[in-house]
């Protein structure tokens, strides 16, 4: 059997990867050129918080979260067998005193959708500087424990190396004109497939009407100066911030949403409203290097969900928006499901949506 993937974000190599060790034999389209990978999925920061996302996100987000970071992501891991780093250390969220409201108001979200008040837990200063010594300065905050982050630039990398080596057609240098049942539609060709499926994000906007672009920015530090070992979340009224450790003393710290298909550098507001939350949550960070900026559009439809689109010999998976490493397994998962039984046994039927 061949299947044909249009896409090579993480969407489009996980099904590639779990169709290869299914015996498929599969194409994978790719626009990049193989050397740079400029994919918005190469510029997430790699956060695996199910609980956390409930604070804007529907209960669904929370379940597909959930299952990817207990059941797929070590599996998927394990099959790999790189040393891609993968943690499941918690995260801990923070504000500073004047923005105790805004905490209490992210507490209340995630009471409001998840019957498990054990899954986070509040913490006070003694538990913080166990938790995270380098923070002292903080009097209370909540510990959200089964939550992980794993290296998604690494991962990106060992996929792609494991694809080719396993014999996977990557198409470098190729733009998808369309996808159809059964077709990859190229401008000078079309190439046939017992399955064609789409994950081309942003480029799909004729598949997905409503579907636009959220622009997201993140700066990467490196400083030896402090070590904080799991994602931080610092509570503020205007943005979220996220301080996720990574080995060598490198810290992701973002990440901005923006309603607009930008694509261009970083803005100045954004690295100024970073980097001083950044010094806010410890000064050490005053002296780390700036040593990457990474902005791109994540693809979004109007309810923030994903949606699979399906015909027979046809897959669409599009709508990760934020959420791409956080459960992008688990709808490889249900399309594996939808492949070998068809639509009896997929575990989330609410996403699924008959094509046209």
């Amino acid at each position: 059997m061949k299947a044909g993937i249009a896409g090579a974000g993480i969407m489009g190599r996980l099904l590639a990867f779990a169709l290869n060790k299914a015996g498929w034999e599969v194409s994978l389209f790719d626009q990049d050129n193989g050397t740079a990978d400029t994919s918005c999925s190469m510029t997430a920061l790699g956060l695996l918080t199910p609980i956390d996302e409930l604070e804007n996100a529907e209960l669904i987000i929370y379940q597909l979260g959930d299952e990817a970071l207990k059941i797929h992501w070590p599996e998927i891991l394990n099959k790999l067998g790189g040393e891609i780093y993968f943690q499941k250390s918690g995260t801990l969220i923070l504000s500073h005193p004047h923005d105790q409201s805004e905490l209490t108001r992210l507490i209340q979200a995630f009471a409001n959708k998840l019957n498990n008040a054990t899954a986070y837990q509040k913490v006070n200063e003694s538990q913080i500087k166990k938790l995270e010594p380098a923070l002292s300065k903080f009097q209370d905050g909540y510990y959200l424990a089964e939550e992980g982050h794993l290296d998604n630039q690494k991962l990106l990398q060992v996929l792609s190396h494991y694809l080719r080596e396993n014999g996977v057609h990557w198409i470098l240098n190729t733009i998808v004109q369309d996808v159809k049942p059964g077709k990859i539609i190229l401008k000078n060709t079309t190439q046939n497939f017992d399955l064609a499926i789409d994950c081309r994000g942003l480029g799909a906007k004729s598949v997905f009407k409503n579907l636009r672009g959220v622009r997201g920015e993140a700066i990467w530090l490196q400083t030896s100066d402090i070590t904080i070992h799991r994602p931080i979340r610092l509570v503020h009224p205007r943005y979220s911030l996220y301080i996720v450790p990574r080995p060598e003393h490198i810290y992701l710290i973002g990440a901005s949403v923006i309603e607009s298909e930008d694509q261009s550098p970083i803005s100045v507001r954004t690295v100024l409203e970073l980097l001083t939350a950044a010094f806010s949550l410890h000064p050490a960070f005053a002296e780390a290097r700036i040593i990457k900026t990474a902005t791109h559009c994540r693809p979004v439809l109007p309810d923030h969900l994903p949606k699979i689109k399906y015909a027979d010999g046809y897959l669409a998976v599009n709508g990760l928006y934020r959420h791409g490493f956080l459960i992008s397994p688990s709808i490889m998962n249900d399309c594996l499901r939808w492949i070998d039984n068809g639509m009896t046994s997929i575990r989330y039927p609410q996403i699924w949506e008959k094509s046209a």
